[in-house]
């Protein structure tokens, strides 16, 4: 089990046999070994994935949004790598907690864990440390049932985009990649302005939406798919092209796990970290399997940072790799499939 799995574990007699709200779990047998009235909400679609034969559909949500569980003894959040995640987890979590019910907060000490107390300050008078093992620690409060409803508008951030070509509404949510804005290497990707073949084309880690909103307009013989394991996300990117007038379908993939069919191209700005490291093996298992994807003669295009190596993986699984355009952080690659 992960190590937050194994903190809560060590404090079982604090969950069993209540009715206990999870959210953000890794995908491991937590709720299987320690014996609670388990419902649990995840925005990770790999972990849903991973969660989906212990729990069914009524204790198990895959969501943006908190699921409105009622009579909850108490609740527990694994803490997310980023902090405004945390912020947008509670505000929903504590509205659904009556008056003293102990909401707990999990997470690794790198992780962010040790701002638990101010984290949950706005909804309990006080937080006390349980316990601290595995680099983790393990807080708890009791809620002072005055939390404010969850308004999601409030936390969605609304912006325009000014392209030489066009203009972009976007919508974000706290944690989605470059929240609030275009991050730099999106931008640059943006500014090259070579055709994109004709055909289906995949967005691949799509965030909110944007590149997806912007090179749908410019090439309109494309019918462009968005994939992310982020529910989140995927929310953003549904409601940035219904703003813009795009039509594009939008769904849930652990990688290129949901994708299916031939694609004439794949865009993307690949995710190279996993919690709080840097990890590239989300993109190496990408290079290796999107090929089964493509056309012959399809094109896959991405941003990454240039000290990542992943030109010779391209070249490998691919084809030969050219540079489309850089600057002194990032380069965008191009490369043809065979055929």
């Amino acid at each position: 089990m992960d190590n937050t799995s194994q903190i809560l574990e060590r404090s079982a007699e604090q969950f069993a046999g209540k009715r206990v709200l999870l959210v953000n779990p890794t995908a491991d047998s937590l709720t299987v070994q320690l014996p609670a009235q388990w419902h649990v909400w995840t925005w990770d679609y790999a972990v849903w994935l991973g969660l989906n034969a212990q729990l069914d559909a009524e204790h198990l949500s895959f969501s943006h949004q908190c699921p409105e569980v009622g009579e909850l003894e108490a609740a527990v959040l694994v803490m997310p790598k980023a902090l405004e995640r945390a912020e947008y987890a509670l505000a929903q979590i504590a509205p659904l907690l009556q008056n003293g019910c102990p909401l707990y907060l999990v997470g690794e000490k790198k992780g962010g864990i040790t701002r638990a107390e101010k984290l949950m300050q706005p909804y309990a008078k006080y937080a006390e440390k349980l316990d601290s093992a595995r680099h983790c620690q393990l807080w708890r409060a009791a809620v002072n049932g005055q939390a404010a409803p969850f308004v999601l508008a409030e936390w969605q951030k609304q912006f325009t985009l000014e392209f030489s070509d066009q203009s972009v509404e976007l919508v974000s949510l706290p944690g989605v990649f470059s929240h609030g804005r275009l991050d730099e290497g999106s931008q640059l990707l943006l500014e090259e302005t070579k055709p994109l073949p004709k055909g289906k084309v995949l967005d691949f880690g799509c965030g909110a939406g944007v590149l997806a909103t912007v090179l749908a307009r410019r090439n309109p013989g494309t019918q462009f798919e968005l994939v992310d394991v982020d529910a989140l996300a995927l929310y953003c990117a549904t409601q940035t092209l219904q703003r813009n007038g795009v039509e594009a379908e939008v769904y849930p993939s652990d990688g290129l796990s949901d994708v299916h069919g031939r694609l004439a191209a794949v865009v993307s700005n690949p995710p190279f970290h996993t919690g709080i490291k840097h990890d590239t093996s989300i993109a190496e298992r990408f290079f290796e399997q999107v090929t089964r994807n493509l056309l012959p003669r399809g094109e896959l295009r991405i941003v990454a940072n240039g000290f990542l190596k992943y030109p010779a993986l391209i070249e490998t699984h691919i084809g030969p790799c050219q540079v489309l355009r850089e600057n002194n952080r990032f380069k965008v690659y191009s490369a043809i499939a065979p055929g």
